[in-house]
Parts: C-alpha cells; sequence; structure tokens
C-alpha cells in the first residue's frame, strides 16, 4: 500500500490500526483541530516509532461537522496522489457518521476504503469484500503511548531465575492459604527486613524479636507463615527461638525478600503469573505506571512529573490482540472508589476495546450492590472462588472476549 487516508477519530488504537497492518508509504491524518493538535501529533509520531513504523505522517485539518469540507480535503489529498501515479486506501475505521459519507463518495477514484472489523478480527476491503487478517501483537505500552500517555517508570522486575520462580510460585499459594493474616505478617517482615541506612535485600540473613511494637502498635511473628516460607524456599536457616523470643533466617535472595515485604504484590503476581502462560494474550506486564501525558522537548518528562499531571499505576496490564486489558487487585472488597478510578482508565486508554478487571481475594456475589455497579460500568471480577478453584484462565478468557 502506498498511501493510506486515516479519518481521525477519539477512539485511540482505531487511529493506527490500518497503519500497523498494511504499513504504507505515507500516512494522511485527516480530523479537526482537536484531533490534530501537537499532543495528538507527539502520540501518533511516537506510537509509530514505537511500533517500527517509519512511514512520512502528514496531518491534514478539516471540520468533522463540515461535510463539504471532509469531502473536499479527502479528494484533495486524492487527486494530489493520484497526479503522482499512487493510489489511495480510505480507512473509515472509528470515522465520524460525516467522514465516513465523505469517503464513501469518492469511492470511485481511490484505490480502496478498508475497515477494521471487530467481529472477525480483521480489515475488510469494502470493494470486493475481502479480509486482512490482523494477526498482531502489540505490547502493553503501545496502548498507552496511542492514548497519549507515557509509562515514566519500568514495569516490575520480572527477570528471575528459574529457581527464584519456582519460589514466587509456591509463595503464591501460601499467600491465598493466608489471606486473612498475611497483611500483618508482612507488616512485621517490613520493621525486620531493613537495617539502618541499607535497604530490604541488602543484608540477607536477620535476626530479630519475635514481637515489636511501634508507639500502640504491635507487630509479630507468625510462626506458620514463617515454616511456609522455609518449605517454599524463600527462605532457609530458619530457627524460631521461643525462649529467647527472637527468630533467626536467611532470604533466599534480595530479589525475593524485596516480593516479601510488598503486601500487595502476591494477587498481581498470581494473575500475572496466569496471564503469561496463556497463548491467548500477547503480552502482559504488572505495576505499570504512567501520567496522562506526552513528553516534547518544550515539556520533557521531568517537567511533566514535576507538574500536578494525572498519573496512575495498573496492577496488571494484559494485550489480547487490539484490545488492552487493565486489571485492579485488591486484597480486600472493592469500593465504589476502586472502580471509578479503573473505569477512567479503561475508559482514556482502551476506548471501546479495552476490557476492566477487578481481581480481588474477597468473595464477590452477584446480587451484592458492588457487583451490578460493576457489571453496569462494563467491568467484571475475578474473585476468591477462581483462585481457590484455580479458574482464573478460564475467567480471563470469558471477560475479555472467549
Amino acid at each position: 500500500m502506498k498511501i493510506l487516508i486515516e479519518l481521525y477519530d477519539k477512539e485511540p488504537i482505531y487511529n493506527y490500526l490500518a497503519a500497523v497492518v498494511f504499513r504504507p508509504d505515507k500516512v494522511y491524518f485527516v480530523g479537526d483541530s482537536d484531533a490534530l493538535n501537537e499532543k495528538c501529533k507527539s502520540k501518533t509520531e511516537r506510537f509509530f516509532r514505537f511500533m517500527g513504523l517509519d512511514c512520512e505522517v502528514v496531518y491534514r485539518y478539516a471540520d468533522s461537522a463540515d461535510f463539504s469540507q471532509l469531502r473536499a480535503q479527502i479528494e484533495k489529498i486524492v487527486d494530489s496522489e493520484n497526479k503522482n501515479g499512487n493510489s489511495c486506501t480510505i480507512d473509515v475505521t472509528g470515522g465520524r457518521d460525516l467522514a465516513l459519507v465523505a469517503a464513501g463518495t469518492l469511492l470511485e477514484r481511490v484505490a480502496e476504503i478498508t475497515c477494521y472489523d471487530k467481529s472477525v478480527n480483521a480489515f475488510r476491503l469494502l470493494s470486493g469484500g475481502k479480509t486482512q487478517p490482523l494477526g498482531l501483537k502489540i505490547p502493553c505500552e503501545a496502548f498507552i503511548t496511542a492514548a497519549g500517555g507515557t509509562i515514566y517508570s519500568d514495569t516490575r522486575n520480572m527477570n528471575y531465575s528459574p529457581e527464584e520462580w519456582k519460589i514466587i510460585k509456591k509463595v503464591t499459594r501460601l499467600f491465598f492459604e493466608n489471606c486473612d493474616t498475611w497483611t500483618s505478617f508482612v507488616k512485621y517482615l517490613q520493621r525486620i527486613s531493613k537495617k539502618e541506612g541499607l535497604k530490604v535485600g541488602d543484608v540477607l540473613s536477620i535476626k530479630a524479636p519475635l514481637s515489636l511494637s511501634e508507639g500502640a502498635k504491635a507487630f509479630s511473628c507468625n510462626e506458620d507463615i514463617m515454616q511456609g516460607l522455609e518449605r517454599a524456599g524463600a527462605l532457609s536457616s530458619l530457627r524460631i527461638l521461643r525462649s529467647e523470643k527472637r527468630v533467626e533466617f536467611k532470604f533466599a535472595s534480595s530479589e525475593i525478600a524485596n516480593l516479601l515485604v510488598n503486601e500487595g504484590v502476591w494477587l498481581e503476581m498470581a494473575v500475572y503469573m496466569v496471564a503469561k502462560e496463556m497463548t491467548e494474550f500477547s503480552d502482559a506486564q504488572t505495576g505499570v505506571k504512567f501520567v496522562w501525558d506526552i513528553p516534547d522537548s518544550r515539556k520533557p518528562l521531568n517537567k511533566i512529573l514535576s507538574d500536578n499531571t494525572p498519573r496512575n499505576e495498573v496492577d496488571v496490564v494484559i494485550s489480547r490482540g487490539v484490545s488492552p486489558v487493565f486489571i485492579s487487585c485488591k486484597t480486600r472488597f472493592p469500593t465504589n472508589e476502586d472502580l471509578n478510578e479503573l473505569y477512567a482508565i479503561k475508559e482514556n486508554f482502551g476506548g471501546e476495546l479495552a476490557f476492566a478487571i477487578m481481581a480481588t481475594t474477597k468473595y464477590v456475589g452477584s446480587d451484592s450492590p458492588i457487583y451490578e455497579r460493576a457489571k453496569a460500568m462494563g467491568i467484571g471480577f475475578i474473585d476468591e472462588r477462581n483462585f481457590k478453584n484455580e479458574t482464573v484462565a478460564e475467567r480471563l478468557l470469558k471477560l475479555t472476549g472467549g
């Protein structure tokens, strides 16, 4: 394909799918001033670089509410390229109604009009009805970029050794067996694992009292969990000296130590590990931190971060075909505020192709008010039943389109 004419739309990924699939020499983006401002240009060019597209990008203004202007602008592009011997294809995926009609009136003067058909996950070539399957594997970060966001911190390090992964899987099971007491135990572990002037994991051998207090708060060792961690290989040389009221042990590694003092990470890890092993998903990331802006020469990333720019962290982000899946993980019963935050992320960074899921260690009945509200917002649940019954994979598939 030589020339692609893209009718700019508010749905982020719709603006870029055709370019990624057909990889034309040149892309014209036709839209109004809101769609073609500097921020939109920045995110478009950044997305193209991210996806390895080196095509020329041209922007043309046309009032989306003015049929004559839309048609004239598209016609001008087509005529100009045809004079240069280049055939044009117009992508009408997601375009506004007037833009679609304007494009349709020029069908006899362009090589093709195409649009994405979600039902078959392919582009339809409207002149003859043929389809072009996508077969795309879009990284999680690309969805954030396409919507005008920037990941400003590395996602959680997942470069664990094979032995560490074995330990992580065992500790994850231990976490679900001890959900009710895990948080209080981790608060104790946090306090005994960090030496003054050092970070957690700098010192692997720990000697500490079985209980301690900070003001009115008391923290104590959970012997059952400690023994479970030793069986999992997360700890070694465990000695619980009751007569001396102290405990001694050694962390398996600094990486394992840092995971153990993070009270919320194990639910995220459980979802991440399931998704990572499923062929239906092309990418999975955890701890994805991003701001709602795109840096440029006038406003670099450090300036964006220093301003009051909206920012978020999504516990798990998964890529399934052209759809991002945003998952929020809670070790407590979800609230309306949790749903609102997740919904805003889904709408702003995924649009109508995105999925939103709330994962929780609590039971959420279908007759509960929070379930009904989530359903109305298009948010699904993975709850304690799925983790206990090991049906997280099946639930992920069902909630992301079957």
